[in-house]
Parts: structure tokens; C-alpha cells; sequence
């Protein structure tokens, strides 16, 4: 199995990154790679390790459909050495992300962004600090939009391979 690893920094694993990983999970099983992956999240910060997603983005998901139940972690050196990928939401986290990695990491750090959204909406931003559901559901559209856009490069490269 290998995995896929979606981050998040601003407020340690409770918002965009839970959702990038249940929107992530959805996309590899519309297109039957969810066998072949395993997908989970993790902060850069700690302070909410061990807690449920902010309940805006557990209401998102629920509305479109999604049952989430991990709890926040931060990430480790054993993730880059076990995942694929790991997705930043942002430039910070990417730079943070391939700050943290080890020399002997096998995993690719992108910008989630970079895969399906225009240039101008790239940046999935951090909905915290922000007021109500909506800026959880846009980074709800932006990850559904990102992670399908993923998971066909994925199902491609597999085809490619095996013709």
C-alpha cells in the first residue's frame, strides 16, 4: 500500500486537511484506486493532536455526503519516508514541508493546489479564523476539485503503465 499524505499548518489538522483527506479518499475510489492508496493527514503544528476537525468542516463533510472520524496528528520523519505524497494547502506549508524533510525522504511535497485549480485559486486558505460555514465550503470545492484532478493523473500514469 502506499500512501498519500495531505497537510495542513495553520491550525494543526482540523480543518483543510481533514477535508483534503476525505475528499482525497472519495476521488481515488471514483477512480478504483482507493485499494491501491492509503490516504491521512497531519499537521506541522501539535496544538490540536488528538482532536476531532473544527465542527464547520465535520458539517461540510457531512453535507456533501462524508463521515469523517480521525483525529489530528502532527506530522513525523517517518511520514516522508513512507508517503508518496504529501500535499501542502498553501506556500508556507510546502516550504515548511520540504523544510522538515529528511535526506532520505521518498515522498513528493506539492501543492495540493497545482493539481486542477486555476492559478488564481491555487491557495487553499486556512478558513479558521473565518465566520461561518463558507469558507469551509470552498475549500470543500477546492479540494473535490484538486483531488479528482490528482486521482485521474494517477489513474492515467497506472494505464500508461500497465499498456
Amino acid at each position: 500500500m502506499i500512501p498519500i499524505f495531505s497537510e495542513d499548518l495553520s491550525t494543526g489538522n482540523i480543518c483543510r486537511s481533514p477535508i483534503a483527506e476525505a475528499v482525497m479518499k472519495q476521488a481515488l475510489e471514483r477512480e478504483k484506486l482507493h485499494h491501491e492508496w492509503t490516504v491521512d493527514s497531519a499537521g506541522l503544528g501539535g496544538w490540536h493532536s488528538g482532536s476531532l476537525p473544527d465542527g464547520r468542516a465535520l458539517s461540510v463533510l457531512k453535507q456533501n455526503g462524508i463521515v469523517y472520524s480521525n483525529r489530528a496528528r502532527i506530522i513525523t520523519a517517518d511520514d516522508f519516508k513512507e508517503c508518496d505524497y504529501i500535499f501542502g494547502m498553501d506556500n508556507n506549508n510546502v516550504a515548511e514541508l520540504r523544510r522538515l524533510a529528511p535526506e532520505n525522504s521518498k515522498a513528493k511535497v506539492e501543492l495540493l493546489g497545482d493539481f486542477g485549480l486555476e492559478e488564481s485559486n491555487k491557495i487553499i486558505e486556512d478558513p479558521y479564523y473565518l465566520v461561518g460555514e463558507e469558507p469551509f465550503v470552498k475549500v470543500y470545492n477546492q479540494c473535490v476539485l484538486a483531488c479528482r484532478a490528482f486521482a485521474e493523473r494517477l489513474k492515467k500514469e497506472n494505464t500508461n503503465t500497465l499498456s
